[in-house]
């Protein structure tokens, strides 16, 4: 059973809350979204809960019928703040604020390698040599229009832990590359698909958990902790109230199992 979805800010015109790995945003195009009851049976996703906790949303005309009040998506197994509107004049202000790159989103990100104290990731999300674009072309992105996909990350490092004795325990090979853990911030300036675990595993700094962006080194190090999702969580997540011009943050904490990972590696 996945975690509660809990709401970590609320007005009458939108809402944050804090989105559990392992649920969607929304289900896929051809899935009923309209209408929405509690003795639905279905998978979990965010727009299911937020039509059945606020009902009249239903009849309201959205541009999207199946995206109502989804401003932005966090990926299925990434977990943190999610931005939501109640109706769609809020709904298309804040994807304005998106879309113009007036928002300012953090995330916290654990990745196998020594990453240096800052860095900006820039460049085209593209085709890549041997393993890497195997791995990407699994995306299905469309290489003919890669060129505009320019993507764009400020990397910092907040710690880095080495040698950790649960790793000691269960590494094979290259002992101290299985060793090499950094937990570093995450500013993404453009929001491209899978951009912050495609850059990451191209600079190779592999996210912690994530089976589809990973090394053989990587995943191994998954199994050790027994982390079976991303270590990606979104903390904060600044935007401007499109009714009242005040500038709103909101922050996560890292999940439970998240922080459990830490202090094995500390």
């Amino acid at each position: 059973m996945l975690p509660a979805i809990t709401v970590l800010k609320e007005t009458a015109r939108w809402l944050v809350i804090e989105k559990p790995a392992g649920m969607v945003v929304h289900p896929p195009a051809a899935s009923p979204t309209f209408p929405v009851s509690s003795s639905q049976s279905r998978t979990p996703d965010v727009t299911n809960w937020l039509l059945t906790h606020y009902p009249t949303m239903n009849d309201l005309p959205w541009p999207e019928p199946g995206r109502p009040g989804i401003v932005h998506r966090l990926d299925t197994d990434t977990s943190g703040v999610l931005l939501l509107a109640k109706n769609p004049d809020d709904l298309i202000a804040l994807q304005a604020q998106f879309k113009d790159r007036t928002t300012r989103k953090l995330y916290r990100a654990l990745v196998l390698g020594a990453a240096p104290k800052e860095r900006v990731l820039i460049g085209i999300i593209q085709r890549k040599e041997g393993r890497t674009e195997q791995t990407v072309k699994r995306l299905h992105f469309s290489w003919d229009k890669a060129p505009q996909k320019q993507a764009e990350t400020v990397l910092r490092t907040i710690a880095q832990y080495t040698h950790g004795e649960s790793l000691r325990q269960h590494s094979k090979g290259d002992r101290e590359n299985l060793t090499q853990l950094t937990l570093v911030e995450l500013q993404p300036k453009t929001g491209r698909t899978h951009q912050l675990r495609v850059q990451l595993l191209d600079a190779g700094l592999p996210i912690i958990g994530d089976r589809q962006y990973c090394t053989k080194v990587s995943r191994s190090i998954s199994n050790a902790l027994g982390l079976h999702r991303q270590f990606l969580h979104a903390v904060s997540l600044s935007f401007t109230d499109p009714k009242t011009g005040e500038r709103i943050t909101v922050s996560s904490p890292l999940p439970r199992d998240l922080q459990t990972v830490l202090d094995q590696v500390r």
